[in-house]
């Protein structure tokens, strides 16, 4: 058992290691400012589809409220940055607590209702934020937005300074950040916890009654997917560089949860190709802008009615065919 274990782990840091420094070494191969422009906006999707993935995969919890936490931390950053003159770093940790204690805040009362109240509930925290950050002019300059936002840097010991303004270096620190939360979400997902989260989202009932405390663990999943969306929110801004109220609008909503459905929500890689497929292909439909959120739709439509699982579902029960196969083969 305990060299089983040994290898299991080896032969897993061993694929993480190739696929952390495939994905960093991309611009080696490429020095492309459009095709790093697309990628980067693909990394800060993806964090922001896995937070979506976390609570509707795993808990079985729609919450629309995701982009909400997405913009506070974009605003936190901002805010802090702009205003306050304080450094991305400040900045980031705010973006990543401030959305977390709201979301535990108002998950309070919002997980207590049902499942299809608690959707409404969570799209109806997504227009506040959308009226709040249009009508607080004095912080958020309404809809003028903020302009102006620094890029991060990183200061080393006072003796080495990294400056985040170049796309290539954006581009790594997106991808760091995207790698740290895509392997601390299959750990989580794999731990007891996540066995907790994935009876909730099976019987929520029957968990309760051999002895889950399922509001304990809905409220745990709902704050850490708010600090997830709050650290793709600063990235966002500070790659931006403009922030205005449109962040809370529901363009963004759809496209993460297109990338999310479609991706395969409840699979640790369907968010990873939803994100890659939904980021170039709004570039592809940019001469019909006026039918994208049409097109938007309908591939959303199709999926839920004929494929629910999404890409990276069918993908797994293919995977999981194979292998019963190849157990009764032997």
């Amino acid at each position: 058992m305990i060299n089983q274990k040994r290898i299991r782990f080896i032969r897993n840091a061993a694929l993480y290691s190739t696929i952390a420094a495939v994905v960093l070494s991309v611009p080696i191969f490429t020095q492309s400012a459009y095709i790093l422009h697309l990628l980067v906006l693909t990394g800060i999707y993806l964090m922001l589809a896995q937070s979506f993935n976390l609570l509707l995969g795993y808990v079985g919890y729609l919450s629309l409220a995701q982009t909400a936490f997405f913009g506070i931390g974009a605003y936190t950053s901002t805010i802090l940055a702009v205003t306050y003159k304080q450094s991305f770093w400040i900045g980031l940790v705010l973006a990543i607590l401030i959305p977390a204690v709201i979301a535990a805040a108002v998950g309070i009362p919002f997980l207590r209702l049902s499942r299809h109240s608690f959707v409404i509930s969570t799209l109806g925290f997504l227009v506040i934020c959308w009226l709040i950050a249009r009508n607080w002019v004095e912080v958020t300059r309404g809809p003028l937005g903020i302009p102006g936002i620094p890029s991060p840097t990183l200061n080393l010991f006072n003796q080495l300074s990294i400056s985040f303004a170049s796309r290539t270096n954006y581009y790594v620190l997106t991808m760091v950040f995207a790698l740290i939360l895509h392997l601390l979400l299959i750990k989580l997902v794999g731990s007891r916890i996540g066995r907790a989260f994935i009876a909730i989202r099976e019987d929520e009932a029957l968990a309760q009654a051999v002895g889950i405390n399922t509001m304990k663990y809905k409220l745990l999943a709902f704050t850490i997917s708010a600090g997830m969306a709050g650290i793709a929110g600063s990235l966002f801004a500070h790659y931006i560089t403009f922030l205005d109220p449109t962040v809370f609008e529901f363009y963004t909503l759809e496209h993460v949860l297109v990338i999310t459905l479609v991706g395969g929500s409840g699979t640790i890689g369907g968010p990873i190709l939803g994100s890659i497929v939904f980021t170039v292909l709004p570039e592809i439909l940019r001469a019909a802008k006026e039918f994208r959120l049409i097109i938007y739709g309908f591939i959303l439509l199709f999926t839920v009615l004929l494929m629910p699982e999404g890409i990276g579902g069918k993908f797994k029960a293919y995977m999981h065919k194979r292998r019963i196969k190849e157990v009764y083969a032997k």
